[in-house]
C-alpha cells in the first residue's frame, strides 16, 4: 500500500476464542526466534542440526517434495523418522518449527479436480506436520482464476476445513509434548499479487480466517507475513511511517497476535511490482535499515513470533551469512553451535521417500534452491 493511499477500514479483527491453558513450549525461552528454510535431505532430523549449526533458534522445512503430488508411500512419515525428529528437536530446543506446504496446492482453485487434489495433499501435509510435532503449517491460498475473489476465499476456507477433518479421521495422533502442546496451526501466507492469486490484500486473509472460524476450524488459522510479498503487493514497509501504517492495517484486519511467522526476505522486485522474487538481506529493494526496523519493532518483538528466512543460496555459506545478518540487526550474537548428534539418524539410514543421500557440497544446496524456484514457477503456471 503506498504512502499516498489511505488505510482501509475493516470490521473488528478476529481474536482467538478463549480455550484451555496449554503448557508453555520448552523452546519459548526468551531468545528471539530466528531461523531459515532448511533442507530435509538425508532425513528430516538432519535439518534440525543444520539450523542449529548456522545459528538458528527456529526453522522451516518441507515435509515432502514441494514440486510433485505425494505418492501413497509418501503420505506419512515413517514413525521412527518422526520420533527421531521430535527427540532431536527437544535436545536442540528449537522452535517454532514451521512446515511449508507443497507449492502445487491450490486451495482457492475453481477446478474441481485440482481443488480435490489440493485438499488431499493438504490433508497429508497436516498429518506429516502432526507426526513431526511441528507448530505451524504455512500455505499459500492459491488462485481463483476467473471464478472471482469471493468464490476463491470460500474455497480456501472449505478446503482447510475438509483437510483438517480428513486428517483427524486418519487416525494419526498428534505428537503431543512440551514442544508441541497443541495440534499444528495453519498459517495463511500473504502473496505478491501475481495474476489472479489471492492473499495480497489483508482483507483476503481476514475473510479466509473468518470463513474458517464459521466452519469450526480449530485451532483458528493464523497468518504468515512475507516481507518481499508485502513490498511487491504495494505495502511501503521501508519507511518508519509506511511500516507503522502496514502494521496498523494488519492489526485492524486480523490482529497482529495472529501473525505467528514473518518471512524475512529482501526483494529483487520493486514496490507494487506484483512479482515474487526473493533476495539476500540487504541486497534488494527493502534494505538492511528497513529490516532493522522490522526486527526491532516493539509491536513485532514477541518471544513466540518467528522470523524465518527464505533467501536464495547462490554460493556456499549464504544461509549462514543471512542468519548472522539478522542477529547483527538485532544487536545480538548468534547462539553457539551445539554438539553434533553422535547417533545421527541419517547414518543409520531411513525411508527412501524421506531420506535421499545428503550431500554437504554447494552443488547439492544449489540444486535444492533451483528445485524450489522450479516448483514456484510450476505453481504459477498451474494457477
Amino acid at each position: 500500500m503506498s504512502d499516498a493511499q489511505a488505510p482501509e477500514v475493516y470490521p473488528p479483527p478476529i481474536r482467538e476464542p478463549a480455550s484451555q491453558p496449554v503448557p508453555t513450549p520448552l523452546w519459548l525461552d526468551g531468545r528471539p526466534r530466528i531461523g531459515i528454510h532448511t533442507s530435509i535431505a538425508g532425513e528430516a532430523s538432519r535439518a534440525l542440526d543444520t539450523a542449529a549449526r548456522i545459528g538458528c533458534t527456529a526453522l522451516q522445512i518441507f515435509s515432502g517434495s514441494p514440486r510433485m503430488w505425494p505418492r501413497p508411500h509418501q503420505r506419512q512419515i515413517p514413525a521412527p523418522i518422526a520420533k527421531r525428529f521430535r527427540e532431536r528437536r527437544a535436545a536442540l530446543r528449537l522452535g517454532p518449527v514451521a512446515v511449508h506446504a507443497n507449492y502445487l496446492i491450490n486451495l482457492a482453485s475453481p477446478d474441481p479436480r485440482l481443488w480435490e487434489n489440493s485438499i488431499l495433499a493438504f490433508r497429508d501435509e497436516i498429518i506429516r506436520a502432526l507426526q513431526l510435532g511441528a507448530d505451524y503449517l504455512i500455505v499459500h491460498p492459491g488462485s481463483a482464476r476467473d471464478a472471482g475473489i469471493p468464490r476463491g476465499i470460500e474455497n480456501v476456507a472449505e478446503a482447510i476445513a475438509r483437510a483438517s477433518t480428513l486428517a483427524c479421521s486418519a487416525g494419526v495422533s498428534p505428537a503431543f509434548s512440551p514442544f508441541s502442546p497443541c495440534p499444528v496451526r495453519v498459517l495463511i501466507e500473504n502473496t505478491a499479487g501475481q495474476g489472479t492469486g489471492l492473499g495480497s490484500q489483508f482483507d483476503h486473509l481476514r475473510q479466509m480466517m473468518e470463513a474458517c472460524r464459521t466452519r469450526g476450524v480449530i485451532p483458528q488459522p493464523g497468518v504468515c507475513l512475507d516481507t518481499a510479498h508485502l513490498l511487491a503487493a504495494g505495502f511501503e514497509i521501508r519507511t518508519p511511517e509506511g511500516l507503522d501504517r502496514t502494521l496498523n492495517e494488519a492489526d485492524a484486519a486480523f490482529g497482529l497476535e495472529n501473525v505467528r511467522v514473518i518471512h524475512v526476505n529482501d526483494s529483487k522486485a520493486a514496490l507494487a511490482s506484483h512479482r515474487d522474487r526473493h533476495e539476500h538481506i540487504g541486497r534488494g529493494h527493502i534494505g538492511k535499515q528497513a529490516f532493522a526496523r522490522i526486527l526491532n519493532h516493539p509491536r513485532l518483538r514477541s518471544p513466540a513470533r518467528a522470523f524465518l528466512l527464505e533467501t536464495p543460496i547462490d554460493r556456499p555459506g549464504d544461509d549462514r551469512r543471512n542468519v548472522r545478518t539478522l542477529w547483527s540487526l538485532l544487536g545480538l550474537a548468534p547462539p553457539p553451535a551445539p554438539k553434533s548428534s553422535h547417533g545421527s539418524a541419517a547414518r543409520r539410514g531411513g525411508s527412501p521417500a524421506f531420506s535421499p543421500r545428503l550431500s554437504r557440497t554447494a552443488r547439492a544446496r544449489e540444486s535444492r534452491d533451483r528445485a524450489v524456484r522450479r516448483a514456484k514457477a510450476i505453481s504459477r503456471r498451474s494457477h
